[in-house]
């Protein structure tokens, strides 16, 4: 039964580091593509009229984006070391009643 529990784990890991992937692109792209234009078609990242203003507000969105995938690499570290851990344990668990079963039964001598 643990051991379903550490794939599950495992699965939900690798959720996590994709989302890492994803927020740590995310906010990178936030510090790097910013164009404003006159044209609004033109613009990227840009959402007031001053070049400062965006800069600020691309720079908070990239530090929450950062965070965010932080979190999301820690989570995925905890999850991976607690499958490991279920299933390691589980293991352990199955070597020691295949030892125990293993050894004979002594009787105790008749009186």
């Amino acid at each position: 039964m643990k051991k379903y529990f550490g794939k599950v784990l495992f699965c939900l890991a690798a959720v996590f580091i994709i989302l890492f992937g994803i927020m740590t692109y995310k906010g990178y792209d936030k510090i790097t593509n910013y164009y404003n234009s006159d044209y609004s078609m033109l613009n990227k990242n840009a959402y007031v009229g001053g070049d400062a203003y965006n800069y600020i507000i691309n720079g908070t969105y990239a530090a929450a984006y950062f965070v965010l995938a932080a979190g999301f690499l820690i989570s995925g570290i905890v999850c991976m070391a607690a499958g490991f851990l279920l299933i390691v344990i589980d293991e352990n668990n199955k070597k020691i009643r295949m030892e125990d079963s293993s050894e004979p039964q002594e009787e105790l001598p008749p009186l």
